[in-house]
């Protein structure tokens, strides 16, 4: 009896996503674009002390982080601080930063976010994880 083996495609594992976004609708929007894309949106942040609370709490493999947060308080320091800690940072604003976001986030998703583009962004952000090409991404979203 000859058989044949086939090769199972890789299997591909949820990423634990933390939201850091101070208006509450838009953070729901993401939480559902992102369960909705096989992902797990771990906790919501609105501030640079509870983001790091989360992230200490819950330990995500990515945070989208809003570059202008209520108070004043800016999401570059929010990335900054997550990325010394070890976790990847995809910014998803109005306003991409130029190269000041640079040393601190993958890359940058433009508002509003649709689900194709989070769809995108985050397989761009697995294949970063896994050290693969990033594939084509809609041009709301763009990696440094």
């Amino acid at each position: 009896m000859t058989g044949s083996t086939s090769q199972s495609p890789k299997r591909k594992l949820a990423l634990n996503v933390l939201i850091v976004e101070d208006e509450a609708l838009v953070a729901m929007d993401l939480e559902y674009m992102i369960e909705e894309a096989g992902h797990v949106p771990v906790a919501h942040a609105d501030n640079l002390e509870s983001a790091l609370e989360a992230a200490k709490d819950h330990r995500p493999d990515i945070a989208l982080v809003d570059i202008q947060l209520g108070f004043g308080e800016s999401g570059l320091q929010v990335a900054e601080q997550l990325k010394d800690r070890g976790i990847p940072v995809l910014f998803s604003t109005g306003n991409c930063p130029g190269d000041e976001g640079r040393p601190f986030a993958l890359g940058c998703m433009h508002k509003p976010v649709v689900e194709r583009s989070l769809r995108a962004a985050l397989e761009a952000v697995e294949a970063t994880m896994d050290g693969a090409e990033i594939p084509d991404l809609p041009s709301s979203v763009h990696f440094y």
